[in-house]
């Protein structure tokens, strides 16, 4: 399980470009039991719940195994670098977060670049190294007054469990900004539904 959970949180890495008719505002209250970080280098603040905490120790290493995952398995170089700017979740007795979340920067090099060309390739690429991928929705809605895709969906690698995401991708400039949250069994996804979609609503750009 604890090799599981670590892989697990190595996959949101992997298939972090997640992004696809007509925009619907999403509603921005924070919950009060939730708490507020607030990075001013890279500036955003993300809300999450107040037993959740941040886990920057872990970064490094999530982000060094996922090059050497990313390496593995895109000989033509087709994946951007990306950056981690924050991770965090529920800490186990393991030393592992289970649920997590985190936020990936990834330099898109074009202005012109649409969210549903994103969600295309990264959904194809998911495929690719899964042995099953479930899709529940697609929500385009508004979040921080810019434009967002909240995707809902489920994968399965070789000897693993189904693990759910709910992650939300948003173009900012030259950058795609994602936050995905995720959980592995034995824990339930429902359980943290809510608490998944206040965190991906409560996202902010502080420029």
């Amino acid at each position: 399980m604890k090799i599981q959970i670590k892989r697990f949180s190595l996959l949101i890495l992997v298939i972090a470009f997640l992004s696809l008719g007509v925009f619907a505002q999403s509603g921005s209250s924070i919950p009060t039991n939730f708490t507020t970080y607030t990075d001013e280098t890279n500036f955003f603040s993300i809300s999450y719940p107040e037993n959740w905490e941040p886990a920057f120790s872990m970064i490094e290493s999530l982000k060094q195994e996922a090059e050497n995952l990313l390496k593995s398995i895109d000989e033509k170089g087709s994946f951007k670098k990306n950056t981690m700017v924050f991770f965090g979740g529920v800490l186990l007795d393991s030393g592992n977060y289970n649920p997590n979340f985190c936020i990936i920067v990834t330099p898109l090099g074009d202005d012109n670049v649409k969210l549903e060309d994103l969600v295309e390739f990264s959904v194809r690429e998911c495929k690719k190294i899964s042995e099953e991928y479930r899709e529940f929705s697609r929500t385009k809605t508004i979040i921080d007054g810019r434009q967002a895709i909240i995707l809902d969906y489920e994968v399965r690698l070789s000897n693993w469990p189904f693990i759910h995401y709910l992650s939300m991708s948003m173009h900012i400039d030259k950058f795609l900004w994602t936050t995905t949250c995720g959980v592995i069994p034995p824990l339930n996804f429902y359980d943290f539904k809510n608490d998944f979609y206040a965190i991906l609503k409560s996202f902010k750009i502080l420029k």
